[in-house]
This record gives structure tokens, C-alpha cells and sequence, in this order.
């Protein structure tokens, strides 16, 4: 909006500095007319200038904006999804010391104990089953380990790129320069 306000400040003045510039061309030449005429030709020529650099900054800014809202959602879900890992990983770690005590337990009771041979075969039967869950606790807590590598390397890839797109954006910010 401020493009166009620019635009149709020139279109509205540069008439009217040219209709001066030819009268003051027409009538005799003094320094002080000379220096007006050529204060106002610079002043047109730097204003000419700014909305050139703002018509070509603008929409990469207006992009560079979307894209880093992009990215900021990214990062975001994945820092959601690496909390939701890590969440499973100290579920995951109770499950095993849960299953390692319960494990100990039977050990313990199948030495302590005198017991018959169906006891005892039960016994050793609950050791071999809790032995089972323990293996797969493991294979679960490696495979969270993993995920959870390869979300963090991905949290960090993607707050680069965000860090990488809001350093675009001041760079954008430089280019427009000073507001007056």
C-alpha cells in the first residue's frame, strides 16, 4: 500500500517538478533556482530509487515471513513428537526395572524355597516368561533410543533452517533501511 501511495506521490509531482523545471529553464538561469531545481531532481531520483528497492524487497520479505511461519510449525510438531519419544523412553525404563524386580523376585523365591516339583516348574516357567518380556523391554528401548537420536537430529535440522530463514529476514531488514 505505501508502493502505490509512493508511486502516486511521483505521478502527482513529477508533473509538477518538470513544469518547473521548464519555467524556471525559461526564464534567466540563477544559482539559486539551478540549486533548487537540482535538489528536487535528486530528491525524485533517491525517492525512484527507494520504491525500486522496496517493490523487489517486499515480496521477499512477504515469502521470506511465510516460510519461517512454516518452518516454526515444523519445529513445533517435531519438538511435540521428540517430547512424546521421551515420554515412552521413561514409560519404557519403568517397564524393564518393573519386570527386572519382578524377575529377581522369582529368582529369589526359587532358591529361598523348598518346593515341590510343579512350584518349582512354575516358578522356573514365570522366570522364562518375565526372561521373554525383559528380551523384548530391551529391543523396545533400543528401538526408542533411535527414534529418539533421529527426532533430535531432525529438531535440529529444522531449527537451523528457521534460524537460517529469520537471519534472511534481517538481512531483508537491512535492505529496506532506516524508516524515516
Amino acid at each position: 500500500m505505501t508502493a502505490r501511495r509512493s508511486l502516486l506521490a511521483i505521478l502527482v509531482i513529477g508533473p509538477v517538478i518538470a513544469l518547473a523545471a521548464r519555467s524556471l529553464a525559461a526564464a534567466p538561469q540563477t544559482t539559486a533556482a539551478t540549486d533548487v531545481l537540482a535538489s528536487l531532481l535528486t530528491e525524485v531520483h533517491e525517492l525512484r530509487l527507494a520504491m525500486e528497492r522496496s517493490a523487489t524487497v517486499a515480496p521477499r520479505v512477504q515469502l521470506t515471513l511465510a516460510r519461517l511461519n512454516i518452518q516454526e510449525q515444523r519445529t513445533v510438531v517435531l519438538s511435540a513428537q521428540l517430547d512424546r519419544i521421551r515420554q515412552e523412553q521413561a514409560n519404557a525404563v519403568l517397564e524393564t526395572k518393573k519386570l527386572t524386580s519382578e524377575l529377581e523376585d522369582v529368582q529369589k523365591a526359587v532358591l529361598q524355597t523348598t518346593l515341590d516339583a510343579s512350584q518349582r516348574r512354575g516358578y522356573e516357567f514365570e522366570e522364562q516368561g518375565l526372561k521373554r518380556k525383559l528380551a523384548q523391554q530391551a529391543v523396545i528401548d533400543d528401538q526408542l533410543r533411535t527414534r529418539e537420536t533421529e527426532a533430535a537430529q531432525l529438531l535440529s535440522a529444522e531449527q537451523s533452517r528457521w534460524i537460517d530463514l529469520n537471519a534472511k529476514l534481517d538481512e531483508l531488514e537491512r535492505l529496506i533501511g532506516p524508516v524515516r
